[in-house]
């Protein structure tokens, strides 16, 4: 798929109702593996910075879908244990170097946010909105700097 089919799908399922977290992650169920159905179940009690403004729910979604692309799930393996986290400070950095702020209860906050191209394009302009299409575009372009990186 392409960047504008993935920023497109987390628009949709945020627009159908769902929210942050399952949207970006629903977005990207070909990468995971997951169903539509784990994808939404999965990230279900993610949204509204779990319930009480922390981690942007867009957020969420992303760091989980690299989380699944790119799992820790040897104790012995400390090198991927660092690599994960390295990953998820890096997608952390990026949408902050965007937005300034990661968490759900400062970004709603925030009156005058500037939404990623894509974001523009899709005519994402409900604050969640911007968020989801802007973190779906910051992953996806992310994700293709990994898979470089990883052929080389």
């Amino acid at each position: 798929m392409t960047k504008r089919e993935y920023c497109q799908k987390a628009f949709t399922y945020h627009q159908a109702g769902f929210n942050c977290t399952q949207s970006v992650l629903a977005a990207y169920q070909d990468q995971t593996g997951l169903t539509e159905q784990q994808s939404l179940a999965i990230a279900t009690a993610f949204g509204g910075g779990v319930r009480y403004g922390g981690l942007c729910g867009a957020v969420s979604g992303a760091v989980m879908v690299l989380g699944m692309l790119y799992p820790h799930d040897d104790k012995n393996d400390s090198e991927g244990k660092s690599a994960s986290i390295r990953r998820t400070v890096e997608f952390e950095r990026r949408f902050k170097d965007r937005f300034t702020k990661l968490d759900c209860r400062d970004l709603l906050a925030e009156k005058e946010l500037a939404g990623t191209e894509m974001a523009v394009e899709l005519g994402a302009t409900k604050h969640c909105d911007l968020l989801i299409v802007s973190a779906a575009e910051i992953l996806y372009d992310y994700l293709e700097e990994l898979k470089a990186q990883k052929e080389e």
